[in-house]
């Protein structure tokens, strides 16, 4: 299948997957202090509360950092001011995940600035706290998914350490970046990289040594099967969340251990279909509290994929089987889980009430029959028959709903996606047979701002970041996770705003099929 024609395919099989903070838009002109703190000061009269509000002040941060004129200790003084405010703000942990790995970023460049002009008595110190935050840096990127600026921090680290005079060190680190950039494909980070080993080992760094070295750099390309087989797996699904309701953060988690198998079916496809759904289910409705707090919230049942369905021969999905018989069952189960565990007093009855009626909304057929489509379309319908570079990142655009509580709303997004790196499939194992594939999404600008201007809603951002780990001669899943986050704020900022937020962590393991 050609990149054109798997993109349009993308587009009509990718039902749903989230969507993903917009950019902050910086002045066309030269920006600019006066511009950026007009910005901060204009969203925090709107809407103080938002996660744009720490966007802007990370973006304010980053101008001060790249050159902007005045005193080198004043612009400092600023980075410092601004940085401060985000790492104070207890709600950045459920509203601004993403900006985390930034603002470590950020605190990096600050102290290393820190180092070039101050004395030089404080210079090793300013390094050496540089360093910390690269280190930190590193780890948010990658948890992130975001490899590119993992691998660039890691190199930092190596420079960091040289600077510091500590070159074995150095060293090691460099060696520990070059593998990265084997492993997630960065042939160019890696040219610079080999040269900077070389310098730092006082041996030739010309373009003949980089090109000798560079001879066995691997070029990898995923080509995406649909090879089913009969196979059995155990799935567990964990979820975490963290809520942001009327600025108090609550959390839940939610788990689940079920068997599915995959069948020849007589028609010539496959049949899906899964064992002890509902043994070790938990749903995750009641925030976790102390024994003595009362709960303000309920969360939605988390969602339980598992209603068995088949496909096709060549993949395509051929609809669910026990859609209207584990629907019931469903929505029974998790109503007993709920009463189970729900508080005694007045309030968590009525929170109650509320779990019970979405439980049967979330749980309903056509709900059920809906997810149970969007999932196999990201795990596995949407790949067959592609054929992906490694690194490279394909874009595409298609409507999807927008998460959180809000009414179901459906508007554009634009969805890039990559193959990352070669990797293990299952815990355990060693040999890197399965491709690790990189989604995320955003909504189209546009589309969101007509949302909020018909709406009361005063602003609504999220995020998705979706890993998928899959046999790319089966397309046989392995693994799934996904990071979402939602915000939205209703009341135009007043003190009537409603304010909801949330960050959650799902992952799905596949067994051994």
């Amino acid at each position: 299948m050609t990149a054109r024609r798997f993109l349009l395919y993308a587009v009509t099989s990718f039902l749903e997957c989230g969507c993903s903070v917009p950019a902050h838009q910086a002045p066309t002109s030269t920006p600019q202090a006066s511009d950026f703190e007009a910005i901060i000061a204009r969203i925090e009269r709107s809407d103080p509360e938002s996660p744009a509000v720490l966007s802007a002040q990370l973006d304010y941060a980053e101008f001060l950092l790249s050159g902007a004129p005045g005193p080198c200790a004043e612009r400092l003084e600023r980075v410092q001011e601004q940085l401060g405010s985000v790492d104070a703000n207890p709600k950045t942990r459920v509203m601004f995940p993403d900006g985390w790995a930034r603002a470590s970023n950020v605190e990096y460049h600050l102290h290393l600035a820190r180092a070039a002009c101050g004395s030089e008595t404080d210079r090793a110190i300013e390094l050496r706290t540089a360093l910390a935050a690269a280190q930190r840096a590193v780890e948010l990127y990658r948890n992130a998914f975001d490899y590119r600026s993992t691998v660039g921090m890691q190199a930092d680290v190596a420079s960091l350490f040289h600077q510091l005079g500590d070159n074995a060190t150095a060293l090691a680190a460099v060696a520990t970046t070059l593998d990265m950039d084997r492993e997630y494909g960065f042939e160019d980070d890696a040219q610079e990289n080999y040269k900077r080993s070389l310098s730092w080992r006082g041996e030739p760094a010309g373009d003949a040594q980089i090109a000798a070295l560079m001879e066995d750099f691997p070029k990898r390309r995923a080509v995406l099967t649909f090879g089913w087989r009969p196979s059995d797996a155990q799935i567990t699904l964990e979820s975490h969340r963290e809520c942001l309701d009327d600025s108090q953060i609550v959390v839940s988690r939610a788990a689940a251990i079920l068997e599915r198998r995959v069948a020849a079916d007589s028609g010539g496809g496959w049949s899906v279909s899964y064992a002890h759904r509902l043994k070790r289910y938990d749903p995750g409705v009641w925030p976790t509290m102390e024994s003595s707090q009362t709960p303000q919230m309920v969360f939605p049942p988390a969602a339980l994929p598992a209603a068995d369905f088949k496909v096709s021969a060549t993949g395509e999905f051929a609809g669910v089987t026990d859609l209207t018989a584990f629907s019931a069952r469903l929505a029974t189960k998790t109503e007993e889980l709920i009463r189970a565990a729900a508080p005694s007093d007045g309030r968590a009855r009525s929170l109650l009430r509320r779990a019970v009626d979405t439980t049967a909304t979330a749980f309903s057929p056509g709900m059920l029959e809906a997810a149970t489509a969007e999932d196999y379309q990201l795990e596995t319908a949407m790949w067959i028959g592609a054929t992906l570079e490694q690194g490279v990142w394909y874009e595409i655009s298609a409507p999807l709903s927008l998460p959180g509580s809000i009414p179901r709303v459906v508007v554009q997004h634009r969805i890039e996606f990559a193959f990352t790196r070669m990797v293990p499939c299952t815990v355990g194992t060693a040999a890197p047979t399965c491709v690790e594939m990189i989604i995320h999404a955003t909504p189209d600008e546009d589309a969101l701002d007509q949302v909020i201007a018909d709406s009361d809603l005063a602003d609504y951002t999220a995020s998705i970041e979706a890993r998928i780990v899959t046999d790319a001669a089966t397309l046989l899943p392995y693994a799934r996770e996904e990071r979402l986050n939602w915000y939205v704020s209703l009341g135009n900022g007043k003190r009537d705003s409603v304010l909801e937020s949330e960050h959650l962590v799902s992952t799905t393991s596949y067994g051994a099929h």
